[in-house]
């Protein structure tokens, strides 16, 4: 395996009135033509805010359990690579300022972005998914999350 990997951060978080902007970089901007075409994306980008101790094992984070949970069954920061991962809806894509517009992103404002990939249903829509049954009450859909009370879901960590 190659340990000289080099990741290129391609632009930042910003926020606008409207929610979300994600800024791309001047050298980076011609890779947005095309995607004004698509509703959704990919968005990739590192989770350096929090940076902290990879923890293997957290314990019970969501409200709804009891249970500790492993770092791979979570999206906490605390990771061995700080790789973040979210889906946005594009609600506006402006390829000559370099721009990306979004309600909203699970990301810092000046968070780094690493990527960004087209959502394609085909491969990116799983029919039959299935997640555990204390999380069965969250919204069933990223439109249906903006409105989901996300704060009660976690619990305040312990050292806070």
């Amino acid at each position: 395996m190659k340990d000289d990997l080099k990741m290129t951060v391609i632009g930042s978080v910003q926020s606008n009135t409207n929610g979300a902007l994600i800024a791309i970089s001047d050298a980076w901007i011609e890779g947005l033509v095309g995607l004004a075409g698509f509703t959704h994306a990919h968005i990739l980008w590192l989770a350096d805010h929090e940076r902290g101790d990879c923890i293997l094992t957290c314990p019970a984070p969501y409200t709804s359990s009891a249970d500790d949970i492993g770092v791979f069954a979570s999206r906490s920061p605390f990771r061995p690579s700080p790789i973040g991962l979210s889906t946005i809806r594009i609600t506006a894509v402006d390829v000559q300022a370099g721009l990306i517009e979004t309600p909203y992103i699970d990301a810092c404002v000046g968070t780094k972005i690493l990527d960004i990939k087209p959502y394609f249903p085909s491969t990116d829509r799983v029919g039959s998914a299935l997640i555990p049954a204390h999380f069965s009450h969250w919204p069933g859909t990223l439109e249906a999350s903006a409105e989901f009370d996300w704060a009660s879901e976690f619990r305040e960590p312990e050292n806070a």
